[in-house]
């Protein structure tokens, strides 16, 4: 991001929004296990573009509202991924992405930049959790049943 896009509400909008669908769980679980077939991966990218649709910067409200939003997500879920949200995560995920919309149209991008942060964040964490994981199977090797 260059400097003119930190002071571009919406552009912290947009960021927020790919930050909340790449670390929303049943999103990220979906994507990677190629629920979605072959094309899982520009499946999610459609859902982003289809929110940046009816979240599109040029008027303080939505094209859809909140409950459309929740029921969007969870129908594009079970058509494109095939996944059924037992735990209602569309409706937390519909919610933070109808906050920032909502902070960013007035010009407050803190809840959208802290949601980009979390996310690094979580994804720093992640790969070190990661190596961590690699390393401690690397040790288990010393099965003595040869």
């Amino acid at each position: 991001m260059s400097a003119e896009d930190n002071n571009n509400p919406y552009t912290s909008f947009q960021a927020g929004v790919t930050a909340t669908l790449r670390t929303w769980s049943a999103l990220k679980t979906a994507v990677d296990q190629t629920w979605g077939g072959t094309e899982s991966a520009t499946k999610a990218e459609d859902l982003r573009r289809n929110i940046f649709s009816h979240f599109d910067g040029q008027s303080p409200n939505p094209k859809m509202t909140l409950y459309e939003l929740e029921d969007n997500l969870g129908a594009y879920m079970e058509e494109e991924f095939g996944v059924v949200l037992e735990d209602e995560s569309e409706r937390e995920v519909a919610d933070l992405i109808w906050r920032m919309y909502e902070c960013c149209a007035k010009g407050d991008c803190a809840l959208a930049n802290q949601v980009v942060m979390d996310a690094i964040q979580a994804e720093e964490l992640l790969k070190k959790s990661e190596v961590k994981s690699v390393i401690k199977n690397g040790d288990d090797d010393d099965d003595d049943d040869d």
